[in-house]
């Protein structure tokens, strides 16, 4: 494998949380090669730009939690049928958010967000629902 392309694995295993001692096992990359790489081409900076705060986290959540609430308010009215995935996926959603309150700290500051992308999806799924 050509070096740009485990550059770029190496990389994405970083931003997505993976320690430069399990991407080097991994890729069979020597660890001073992936510090200068983490250094040089600012992989701290990315990997702090691409994880959700938990400010954030708890507002898209709040977000999901409505619209499900709307979804099931609205069902009498169309007759559509809601699965039990889905009241059981905002139960289990309402029963997160009282934890993610304690959690927070008056310093963070909120960032606006106009919609819920697929990996704050992807996220509520695995450690919310445990959908893997």
């Amino acid at each position: 494998m050509s070096k740009m392309k485990l550059f770029k694995q190496a990389e994405q295993m970083y931003l997505k949380g993976s320690t430069v001692n399990k991407i080097s096992l991994e890729l069979g990359i020597a660890k001073r090669t992936l510090f200068y790489w983490k250094k040089q081409y600012g992989w701290d900076k990315k990997r702090k730009e691409s994880m959700y705060d938990k400010f954030q986290f708890k507002e898209d959540l709040q977000k999901f939690a409505q619209k499900l609430m709307d979804k099931i308010a609205n069902s009498n009215k169309t007759n559509n049928q809601i699965s039990q995935a889905e009241y059981y996926s905002l139960v289990n959603i309402l029963n997160f958010l009282p934890d993610l309150k304690e959690n927070n700290t008056q310093n963070e500051t909120p960032q606006i967000k106009t919609e819920l992308s697929p990996d704050f999806i992807r996220q509520i799924e695995r450690e919310i629902l445990g959908i893997e």
